[in-house]
C-alpha cells in the first residue's frame, strides 16, 4: 500500500509555510480559470463562483505568505487531506492495473497453455532444478545489463 503520510513533513518551518503559501496564490487562480473554461464549453456561460473561488484562495495565500506563523493548521488540514486522496486514488489505480491488465493478460497466456515458469507437475522427472548457462567471457561481468 503506498503511504503518503510518512513522506509528508508535519512540521513545516517558515520556507515551506511561504512556498505552500505561493502554491496557494498561483494554484487557485489557475484551478477558477480551468473551471471557468469548462463552464464556458458546457453552458456557453461563465460559473459566477469562479472569480471567488480565485479571489479567496489567491487571498489566503498572500494572507499566509506575510504571516507564515498562522499557515501552519491550514497547510496540516490541507496536507491530511491531500494525503487521505492520495491513498484513495493510488490504491484504487494499482487495483485497477492489476485487474484490468495484469489479470487478463495472465488468463490470456493460460487459456493458451502458456507457463513461462514451468509450473507444471511431472511424477517422471527427480528434480526440477535449471542449470543456468556458464559465462565464458569475462569481459560480460562489466556488462550487467
Amino acid at each position: 500500500m503506498i503511504n503518503p503520510f510518512k513522506d509528508t513533513n508535519w512540521n513545516p518551518d517558515t520556507a515551506v509555510r511561504r512556498s505552500f503559501a505561493k502554491s496557494l496564490i498561483i494554484g487557485f487562480p489557475i484551478l477558477a480559470a480551468v473551471f471557468t473554461l469548462l463552464g464556458w464549453v458546457k453552458t456557453h456561460a461563465i460559473p459566477t463562483w469562479t472569480p471567488w473561488l480565485a479571489a479567496i484562495g489567491a487571498g489566503l495565500g498572500i494572507i499566509f505568505w506575510l504571516i507564515p506563523q498562522i499557515a501552519k493548521p491550514f497547510y496540516l488540514v490541507w496536507y491530511f487531506a491531500a494525503c487521505c486522496i492520495g491513498i484513495v486514488v493510488s490504491n484504487l489505480l494499482i487495483a485497477a492495473f492489476f485487474y484490468l491488465v495484469i489479470t487478463p493478460f495472465g488468463l490470456v497466456m493460460r487459456a493458451f497453455g502458456r507457463d513461462p515458469m514451468d509450473r507444471r507437475w511431472d511424477k517422471s522427472k527427480t528434480t526440477y532444478w535449471r542449470d543456468a548457462e556458464r559465462v565464458t567471457d569475462p569481459q560480460r561481468y562489466w556488462r550487467q545489463f
